[in-house]
C-alpha cells in the first residue's frame, strides 16, 4: 500500500473520531437533551430501518418515496432544459427571446413555488414534483447553453469545410463539445432536486412517506435521533446520487482521455 493511501486513510479516520469525540462530548454537557449522542442516533436508525415507524413504514419506504419524486420531477427538467439550452445556444434569436424570461424567474428561491404549487395542484405527488422541476431546471439549462457557446468555432469551421450539413455539425461538433458541462448541469441539477424534495415533503404531502416528512414528524415528537438519522439518511442519499452521476460522468467522457493520449 503507497504511503499517500495510508495518510489519507489515517487521516480521514482521524477526522471522523474526532468528530464524534465532539459530538459525544456536546450531547453529554447540553443540558436539554435536544442533541442526540452517536449511540442514539444509531438506536433510532436501526429501530426505522427493522421496525420502522408508526405507520409502519421503514426507512427505504421513506427513501423510495423521496426517489420517486425527485425522479420525476428531474426526468422532466432534464427533456425539457437540455434541448432549450442548446437552442438558445444556437439561435441569438432564441437567446433573445427566452433570456429576459429565465433571468426574472431564475433567482427565485425554488421553495418560494411551494404556495403555488399546493394552490396549483394541491397536496401529492405533482406538486413536489413541480417544486424539484424548478430546482433541478435552470442549472441543467444554464450548463447546457453555457457548454454550446463554449464550443470552439474553428471546429464547427472545419466540420463545414469537409461537407457536414447542419444536422452532422450538430451532432458531431456540437453535442460531443458541450456534453461535459451538459453532464455537469445534470449533477448539479439533481442535488439541487433532491434538497427542494425535502423541503416540499415537509408541507405538501398527503401520505405519511418521505425523509422530509420523517424529520419533520420526529422532531414533532421529540425524537432527535430520528431526527438527525433522517438528515443523515439524506445527505447519504444525496451524496450517492452526485456521486453515481460524476461515474457516469466519467464513464461518458473516457473519449476525451483517450484522445489526449492521442
Amino acid at each position: 500500500m503507497k504511503k499517500e493511501t495510508i495518510y489519507h486513510i489515517i487521516i480521514t479516520f482521524s477526522s471522523i473520531v474526532t468528530v464524534l469525540m465532539i459530538w459525544q462530548l456536546i450531547a453529554t454537557l447540553n443540558p436539554t437533551n435536544i442533541i442526540p449522542t452517536p449511540l442514539e442516533l444509531l438506536e433510532a436508525l436501526g429501530i426505522i430501518i427493522f421496525q420502522g415507524d408508526n405507520f409502519g413504514y421503514n426507512i427505504f419506504h421513506h427513501i423510495g418515496a423521496s426517489l420517486l419524486r425527485v425522479i420525476i420531477g428531474f426526468f422532466y427538467a432534464s427533456i425539457i432544459a437540455i434541448p432549450l439550452g442548446l437552442i438558445m445556444g444556437l439561435s441569438k434569436k432564441a437567446e433573445w427571446a427566452a433570456s429576459p424570461i429565465i433571468e426574472i424567474f431564475r433567482p427565485i428561491p425554488p421553495f418560494a413555488w411551494i404556495p403555488f404549487a399546493l394552490v396549483l395542484f394541491g397536496l401529492g405527488l405533482i406538486s413536489q414534483s413541480f417544486v424539484i422541476f424548478i430546482g433541478a431546471f435552470f442549472p441543467i439549462l444554464t450548463s447546457s447553453y453555457n457548454g454550446v457557446k463554449q464550443t470552439l468555432p474553428i471546429h464547427v469551421d472545419v466540420a463545414k469545410t469537409l461537407g457536414a450539413n447542419q444536422g452532422e455539425i450538430l451532432a458531431y461538433v456540437i453535442i460531443p463539445s458541450a456534453l461535459p458541462s451538459i453532464l455537469v448541469g445534470l449533477r448539479i441539477g439533481i442535488g439541487v432536486g433532491w434538497m427542494c424534495v425535502i423541503a416540499a415533503e415537509l408541507v405538501g404531502l398527503n401520505v405519511p412517506l418521505g425523509l422530509g416528512y420523517l424529520i419533520q414528524y420526529s422532531a414533532q415528537f421529540g425524537n432527535f435521533g430520528l431526527t438527525l438519522a433522517s438528515m443523515f439518511i439524506t445527505g447519504l442519499v444525496g451524496f450517492g446520487m452526485t456521486y453515481s452521476l460524476k461515474l457516469f460522468e466519467n464513464h461518458a467522457l473516457r473519449w476525451r482521455e483517450q484522445l489526449g493520449k492521442n
